[in-house]
């Protein structure tokens, strides 16, 4: 197979290097010679370069020039005073030869060029000083070589390089860390290692060899990183201090172990941490010790570490640390107080979050919470559809003998978890004890093949939970009395249930309830509509009619009228030909009548969308997102979503008051999830306002639920 030109620079490149790198480790090579090999011939030093620079006083030019004399002729040694090549003895200046090397070092290599052409076609005899020339390909090269390492064209840096080796030297290290990093972008680590071992062992500026090491940290593995220290000069006028880069190695094993509990740092390479972390005011060393720590089992020092960063901004890493560290310490509640504070910061913060508060409701026999931390939990869990969280809340509520919502929140973990054993056995479990036979024997149904305990819970086995014995058949539970601690929210033990006469009634006055709200939101929309409709406009749609054809208000007008007439997604497309081409006073009124078509079908989403096609009044926006709550809140209701019934109207109380028949479905989903105090408090609120037949019907259904007569 024939080379091609990139693999050929590849392997020119390569090669050469490779032999640089085992010269630099026998210095004393590159001087012998073979006894029996005549001596090259000395060629002409062109030193109008080194003349021009030290003229100008350009002393790193000069530097870089006789480093570069020095690489193509061994032989030479450059004046002990550089004053001897300006304006003395030696050869004649040439002004143009001069201006000639003031381009080249302005950068203005193309003019240079047409100087040169100029003075040739005018003066045939002349020519230009050969390092001249020969500084211009270079540094053509080197500007080559730049624009293809920044665009990535890798293969395009190490042919340059093949094509020029005079760009090679200490005088362009920034050349070679560019051709180091093309052989480690195109696999070939061990060039990259050559490249670097060539600076370390030939260039002598203190600067670059640290620069080198530094590179090398971002495109070498540990091993060779550290094979490259030993390059480290530590005599001479400019000792190197490479003490950054060991630093880095250690920080970086430390970073290994730190995500990794099964491997360990040495104690050496913790003490360099321990070290830059106390000595610095960034939080990323203590983040990385905190980290460490926690992996390792010491969170009592993790904890510190975190505590270290947060006081220096560490921000929601740090925080995520901390609150893992105190779970780790058993400080459940103070880590859930704290987590709760980070929550939204970032998802992994969440996720913390919800892992620390199913812990802390997991607790057998449960700790004694206040009500507002159970309160919190469940905005989260439901946020996030989290299984093992409502799995957490129906445990916390089965050991605190609140058996309905214990089972509403394993039916809802089940929900967003098909596959979640624990919840279909707290489902088992739950029913069991409720003495409900029907769900009983449908969940022992699906899962008698899969689960072994719920199996057991149908043959009347026992089986503890957690240090609690389960019920051994499916029989009419006894009555229990309250547990003598308050529990986070206090529930009476259900009893086996109204008589059937009384159940119907209830839920024919809980979906009455249902029927009113839904009557009424329509109300409301259509009240809306007529505020904005023309009187006449009902007369001019009664016939199908493409609105892309109007004029926007004519659009807008036949929008409403279609409105009138129940047609509401006919008035959509006539809504958004008005947004298309009317004015801003028109694009608001059709973006209302949009969301307002939307919400009479029952599309919230789209709704939304549409009321936010163009600025709406505050007014408006009012209305049209309460409209949009509402229908959500009466959506779920219907859908025996009663946890986000409560919370949807929650946010809507936000922004408007709460009316009394979504006060009611507050009341009733209350009701079902168990939280018979809640749901009282409710209904005596509505009670007052003049809803008192419907308000009574909830409370003396609670009132049989439970057995008991409260005053409320």
């Amino acid at each position: 197979m024939p080379l091609t030109r990139g693999m050929m620079a590849l392997l020119v490149v390569g090669l050469a290097f490779a032999a640089l790198a085992q010269q630099s480790g026998s210095p004393s090579s590159a001087q012998k010679t073979d006894a029996g090999s005549p001596p090259p011939p000395r060629r002409e030093v062109d030193e109008s370069a080194l003349r021009y620079f030290a003229s100008q006083g350009d002393t790193r030019r000069v530097d870089a020039e006789i480093a570069r004399l020095r690489a193509l002729y061994p032989d030479w040694t450059p004046p002990a005073d550089l004053s001897q090549l300006v304006g003395g003895g030696g050869a004649v200046n040439d002004p143009e030869v001069d201006r000639l090397w003031s381009l080249y070092t302005e950068n203005r290599f193309s003019e240079a060029r047409a100087a040169i052409a100029a003075r040739q076609a005018a003066d045939p005899q002349w020519k230009p000083p050969q390092d001249l020339l020969a500084a211009l390909d270079v540094a053509e090269a080197r500007k080559r070589l730049v624009n293809a390492s920044d665009n990535g064209q890798w293969r395009t840096v190490l042919s340059i390089a093949t094509e020029t080796p005079s760009l090679l030297t200490c005088a362009n290290v920034d050349s070679l860390w560019r051709v180091a990093e093309a052989f480690a972008k195109t696999n070939q680590p061990n060039r990259t290692r050559d490249v670097y071992t060539y600076i370390l062992s030939n260039c002598a500026n203190p600067a670059e060899r640290l620069g080198t090491l530094q590179k090398a940290l971002a495109l070498l593995d540990e091993a060779q990183v550290t094979d490259l220290l030993r390059y480290e000069r530590k005599g001479g006028d400019h000792p190197d201090d490479f003490g950054s880069i060991r630093d880095e190695l250690a920080r970086r094993r430390v970073a290994k172990a730190a995500t990794d509990g099964k491997l360990t740092a040495s104690a050496e390479n913790l003490a360099v941490v321990e070290r830059l972390a106390e000595g610095e005011t960034e939080p990323g060393n203590a983040i990385l010790l905190g980290y460490y720590n926690y992996h390792h089992k010491n969170p009592e020092k993790a904890l510190n570490w975190f505590k270290t960063a947060l006081d220096r901004g560490g921000g929601e890493k740090a925080a995520e640390g901390y609150a893992l560290a105190l779970r780790d310490l058993n400080r459940l509640v103070e880590a859930e107080a704290f987590a709760y504070e980070w929550r939204d910061k970032a998802p992994e913060n969440m996720q913390v979050y919800l892992d620390i508060a199913t812990a802390l409701l997991s607790q057998d026999p449960p700790l004694r919470l206040d009500p507002k931390v159970v309160a919190r939990i469940v905005p989260a869990v439901t946020k996030a559809r989290s299984a093992n969280g409502a799995q957490a809340l129906g445990w916390y509520s089965y050991n605190t003998e609140q058996f309905r919502t214990a089972r509403e929140w394993f039916e809802e973990a089940l929900g967003w978890k098909a596959d979640d054993e624990p919840s279909a056995y707290g489902i088992a479990l739950v029913s069991q004890r409720l003495n409900d036979r029907a769900r009983f024997s449908a969940i022992v149904s699906q899962w008698r093949s899969r689960s072994q305990r719920i199996a057991d819970l149908a043959d009347g086995i026992a089986r503890p939970r957690t240090g609690q014995t389960a019920p051994q058949a499916l029989s009419p539970p006894e009555p229990e009395p309250l547990p003598a601690r308050t529990t986070a929210v206090e529930r009476t033990v259900p009893s086996p249930g109204p008589p059937p006469e009384r159940a119907r009634r209830v839920e024919e006055t809980r979906m009455a309830a249902y029927d009113r709200i839904v009557a009424q939101q329509e109300r409301q929309i259509q009240s809306s509509r007529r505020a904005v409709n023309p009187a006449n406009a009902r007369r001019t749609c009664t016939a199908t009619r493409d609105p892309s054809t109007l004029s926007a208000p004519a659009a807008l007008n036949l929008g409403w009228c279609l409105m009138e007439l129940n047609r509401p997604l006919e008035a959509a497309a006539a809504f958004d030909q008005a947004l298309r081409v009317g004015n801003p006073t028109t694009r608001e009124d059709a973006a209302y009548g949009k969301a307002l078509a939307y919400l009479r079908k029952d599309l919230t989403g789209e709704a939304a969308v549409a009321a936010a096609q163009a600025p709406q009044s505050l007014t408006r926006r009012t209305e049209l997102s309460a409209a949009i709550l509402s229908q959500r809140a009466v959506a779920a209701y219907r859908d025996g979503r009663w946890v986000d019934v409560i919370l949807i109207l929650g946010e809507r109380a936000r922004i408007v008051p709460e009316q009394n028949d979504l006060m009611l479905l507050r009341g009733w989903s209350y009701f079902k999830l168990g939280r018979y105090d809640d749901a009282a408090r409710v209904f005596r609120a509505v009670q007052q306002t003049g809803y008192s037949d419907e308000a009574s019907v909830g409370l003396n259904a609670i009132m049989e639920i439970t057995g008991q007569i409260r005053q409320y």
